[in-house]
């Protein structure tokens, strides 16, 4: 059994969504709200405890062109700390995951389509 957590990093808000490969039903989970790196790499490690998380994919936010801009660079920095924390982290190109039109979350959202 192998339980996933995707993650749209923003500087901000971050939007998480969680996937058990047993049961097959992706969920998008409360949006983190933070105003440090350090503050939701905290965040992220209380969920990934709760949840018992093996594997986590973060969105790398990708230019049209397929390049990578500024907020490419702030994730990988995040992505790094992760690695180091020893955390089986995957990088997904996350163009084109934010829902268009309305949407209760959609931070949350964008992390679901990740899975």
């Amino acid at each position: 059994m192998t339980r996933i957590l995707a993650i749209d990093l923003g500087t901000k808000r971050t939007g998480v969504a969680y996937l058990d490969e047993d049961i097959q039903i992706p969920l998008p989970l409360e949006t983190l709200h933070h105003d440090s790196v350090s503050s939701l790499v905290e965040q992220l490690a209380l969920l990934i405890a709760e949840r018992h998380i093996d594997r986590l994919i973060v969105g790398l936010p990708l230019l049209p062109s397929g390049e990578e801009g500024s907020q490419a660079r702030l994730v990988r920095s995040v992505f790094e700390q992760m690695v180091s924390r020893g955390w089986s982290v995957t990088l997904k190109d996350e163009r084109y995951t934010t829902p268009r039109g309305k949407s209760a979350d959609p931070d949350a959202l964008a992390a679901l389509n990740l899975l």
